[in-house]
């Protein structure tokens, strides 16, 4: 059987995501795809996140990297007044086209995620989520420092990326792009990817303080669950201090 997802090594990052919404229109909520895994663990980082910040209603919520509109839909939903921005002009047409479908008023805007304080943001936000985001980047200190720029003192920062491990590697890489061919050939850059360590010193450099990290891993079943493992994927939450 041939595979029907497009080889993306060597593209730009935004371009990746281009390419596979232009391929498969159908791809961030679809029934089949390279995504369908993104609405499994969408539930546990809402879950974590929703538990983390004490919920989501009548916060002001900043979704950076949103593509589809996973995660805005799901924290507008619960109350939230949401803004997301992405790079990727066909995933935005995605994510206003279903918000509009769900009955949903979500702000989304095209905009790299470094560039985060020159999009006019007015006021700063009380949450910003980072999920899935910030192996894409291409500076990740300048992403960190505008996150902190549009982030309200003690707001709160969600994350979820991956760990730069062998582990995560064979997990992510290899596995999920060249074994099972579930993600296209080239989407993850394993030099970008992030260890706890590094994020950690990365966030309280720009003045946000880590507070809880957790392991993300796939159950028997093929699910999402929290572990204590943080070698592949992990997610977490961050307080801006100053």
């Amino acid at each position: 059987m041939s595979d029907p997802l497009p080889r993306l090594g060597g593209l730009p990052e935004p371009e990746k995501y281009e390419r596979l919404v232009e391929r498969l229109p159908g791809l961030w909520w679809g029934d089949t795809g390279p995504f369908v895994g993104l609405h499994q663990l969408n539930r546990v980082r809402v879950e974590y996140f929703r538990r983390a910040f004490g919920g989501f209603g009548g916060k002001r919520a900043l979704d950076v990297g949103c593509g589809g509109g996973i995660l805005a839909e799901a924290v507008a939903a619960e109350g939230a007044v949401v803004t997301g921005i992405d790079p990727s002009p066909r995933s935005l047409a995605v994510a206003r086209e279903h918000a509009q479908r769900a009955g949903l008023e979500i702000e989304y805007r095209e905009g790299r995620a470094e560039d985060l304080p020159a999009l006019g943001f007015e006021g700063h936000f009380d949450l910003v989520f980072a999920v899935d985001v910030l192996e894409h980047v291409d500076n990740l200190d300048r992403t960190l420092g505008a996150i902190a720029a549009v982030l309200a003192p003690g707001g709160g920062l969600g994350f979820l990326t991956h760990s730069r491990t062998i582990a995560a590697f064979l997990a992510v890489v290899w596995n999920e792009e060249y074994v099972e061919h579930t993600m296209p050939e080239g989407f993850h850059d394993f030099a970008r990817f992030i260890t706890p360590a590094e994020l950690s010193d990365g966030l309280a450099r720009n003045g946000m303080v880590v507070q809880e990290l957790r392991g993300v891993a796939r159950t028997a079943a093929g699910d999402r669950a929290l572990s204590d493992d943080l070698s592949v994927t992990y997610l977490g939450w961050a307080l801006r201090t100053r």
